[in-house]
């Protein structure tokens, strides 16, 4: 049973609750109390903090119990039938004094009311009823929508108290919004749902963490910020530390050594990252990195730990890398396989620049690999030996690229390494040029000739680092908008690899699908089987995602297919729920290839194409704004089409 607390705004409704809630054994009543408005904050979080697992309110009270509070809330709402009753009673008694069509106004929050757009079209013609709504985002907007609703003719009002004190000065019907039985037991069946959640989700983590701190390799989750949220005993025993000591700290202030890029590049990106090398306790520790994701949005990250015993058995060579720079590349020549002539000719040329250290770019759709193509040229180069280090600009705020890539303006002798020194005799590897500030391009540019601009020191130096650059922007759209240097930009096409599209490898995608899904199927002991119709179903499909849909299809199939044998329809199902779309039908996805753009079209859509809202939701400028939409691609014809669809 979860511990229930019932917040009520009028003492007849804590009434009703009481006469109610024994009908529903599966909530435990912590408490059903009348509470105003001005305490119910400070109320939820001492309930909160008592062990209270959800809150029932209303109106008002439930919004702001909702910001105060990170426990399920349910809003009581007045049902549509109650409503309905309302309405026409409150007609009825203002016809006696009015003309045959009565104006009804219901005012109150968006949460208080169930939906009444059809009232008018199903009931309110027949009975001469107009009803219109009025919706608050702040109780002290009452008032002013009371002397609206008389504005706009209407001759009667239901709302809360405040409506009915402003009706009754304005000489208006007033009939108050009360809770029916209807609505309490609505609200109770939802929280008798809840409650039955929270059951599965409490024994769930029981058992969770009976296997965790029966397990010997050390575990640790962090929230999305990067804040620890739990770890088992084995990870307390690894770090000499308390529960106290860990637990709702930043992992970066348990785990000195961590790599904050790396970390980041979890957190933000999504990526896995693994083999990380911190020293704890004075031993060699390996970390991996993995995201969690809900509805592909990231909330954090599980770390597991392997001691210097499970080091020790690695390759010599390995070993040396991880301890020593911490950064390996995990991809080499050897592992690609392919059919398709257009990428055997990328690996071939990627093959003849290994053996030399000019910067390379290389270019493509979001997705294609290319970081796989430069942990392969890194592989097989004579730098293999030493660090590969991965830096994502769109991580960082664009303030923030110059200091993580050239170091801090700092005189202090063991100031941090900079990104470009942890590189050195290396491959840094760097991830859409386009988002620097001119400043940090040209750094950048003497980079690519072997010259290190230190912001901690005034002359430049001599720096050995390979330089392989990636991006999926048009640079010669970016030259002409002013977002690239010139300089930059020759520098960097000089040696280009254009990385080709899965649908531009069709001989290559069920290879491909293959040994994904048989990786996931080995880490989560589930043996999954293509039909020949599915795997004509793959060769078909353009893939807008490339290899991270791929991969993240493979992963869903493996872990929510219903069967291990997978058709052609199973294909099509799981990809519409991934997508939200059905695969007959092209979707944004398929127009505007960078994920990215995607989800820039879903906020210009929202704000219905309006660049200063939209800026401003974003956190950007216009300018900026404007940028991104001409970098992913975003025509502005072409946006208001999507526009268009979306409204009819």
């Amino acid at each position: 049973m979860a511990k229930t607390a019932i917040l009520m705004p009028y003492p007849e409704l804590k009434q009703e609750a009481e006469a109610m809630i024994a009908r529903y054994p599966r909530i435990q009543p912590m408490c059903v109390e009348y509470v105003e408005t001005s305490m119910i904050s400070q109320r939820a979080h001492d309930l909160e903090m008592q062990g209270c697992e959800m809150i029932i309110a209303r109106g008002m009270q439930a919004r702001i119990v909702r910001r105060s509070v990170v426990i399920p809330v349910i809003e009581m709402r007045a049902s549509t039938q109650e409503l309905e009753s309302l309405v026409i009673a409150l007609a009825k008694q203002t016809r006696k004094t009015s003309g045959s069509t009565v104006r009804i106004g219901i005012i109150g929050f968006f949460n208080m009311f169930h939906s009444m757009e059809r009232f008018n079209e199903a009931i309110g013609v027949a009975l001469g009823i107009e009803l219109r709504i009025y919706t608050a985002t702040d109780i002290e907007q009452y008032p002013l929508l009371v002397d609206r609703a008389y504005a706009e003719h209407c001759q009667g009002v239901i709302g809360g108290t405040v409506v009915g004190n402003r009706a009754a000065e304005l000489g208006l019907n007033y009939a108050f919004l009360a809770m029916g039985e209807e609505s309490m037991r609505e609200v109770m069946e939802t929280a008798t749902r809840v409650a039955y959640s929270i059951d599965l989700m409490r024994n769930s983590r029981a058992e969770m963490s009976i296997m965790l701190d029966n397990t010997f390799s050390a575990i640790m989750q962090v929230d999305h910020e990067g804040t620890v949220l739990r770890a088992n005993k084995a990870c307390y025993q690894l770090l000499g530390m308390q529960s106290g000591e860990v637990v709702q700290r930043p992992i970066t202030d348990v785990i000195e050594g961590l790599d904050k890029l790396s970390l980041a590049a979890v957190l933000q990106d999504g990526r896995e990252m693994d083999l990380q090398v911190v020293v704890i306790q004075l031993r060699s520790v390996v970390i991996n990195m993995i995201p969690v994701k809900v509805d592909e949005h990231i909330q954090g990250a599980i770390l597991t730990f392997q001691e210097g015993r499970q080091i020790s058995l690695m390759d010599a060579q390995l070993r040396q890398e991880l301890v020593q720079q911490g950064y390996v590349a995990r991809y080499a020549f050897k592992d690609m396989v392919t059919t398709s002539p257009d990428y055997h000719a990328v690996l071939r040329q990627a093959q003849r620049l290994a053996k030399h250290s000019q910067a390379v770019l290389l270019t493509g759709e979001a997705g294609v690999g290319k970081s796989i193509i430069a942990q392969c040229i890194h592989s097989a180069s004579l730098r293999r030996d030493h660090a590969f280090v991965d830096f994502d600009c769109s991580v960082w705020h664009p303030d923030d690229i110059d200091e993580k890539l050239f170091g801090r303006f700092s005189t202090r002798k063991d100031a941090e390494l900079s990104t470009v020194e942890l590189s050195r005799g290396g491959t840094l590897y760097i991830r859409h040029p386009q988002l620097m500030s001119p400043e940090t391009q040209y750094k950048l540019f003497q980079l690519a000739s072997g010259r290190y601009i230190q912001n901690s020191r005034n002359e430049i130096q001599e720096m050995d680092v390979r330089l392989i650059v990636s991006t999926t922007a048009d640079l010669k759209e970016c030259l002409r908008s002013g977002r690239l240097r010139e300089d930059l930009y020759f520098v960097l096409s000089a040696l280009r690899l254009e990385v080709p599209p899965l649908r531009q490898r069709v001989s290559d995608i069920v290879p491909l699908f293959t040994r994904i899904l048989e990786e996931w199927s080995r880490r989560y002991k589930r043996n999954m089987v293509l039909t020949s119709a599915a795997e004509a179903f793959l060769k078909q499909y353009s893939w807008p995602g490339n290899l991270d849909q791929m991969n993240s299809l493979c992963k869903r199939l493996v872990l929510l297919a219903d069967s291990r044998t997978v058709s052609d329809s199973v294909l099509s199902r799981h990809l519409s729920e991934m997508t939200g779309q059905t695969q007959e039908t092209e979707s944004r996805a398929d127009v505007y290839r960078d994920p990215r753009a995607g989800a820039l079209m879903d906020v210009l859509m929202r704000n219905h194409g309006n660049r200063e809202r939209t800026a401003a939701e974003l956190g950007i400028s216009k300018t900026t704004l404007w940028r991104r939409m001409k970098e992913y691609g975003i025509d502005r014809r072409l946006m208001y089409s999507d526009l268009n669809e979306a409204e009819n």
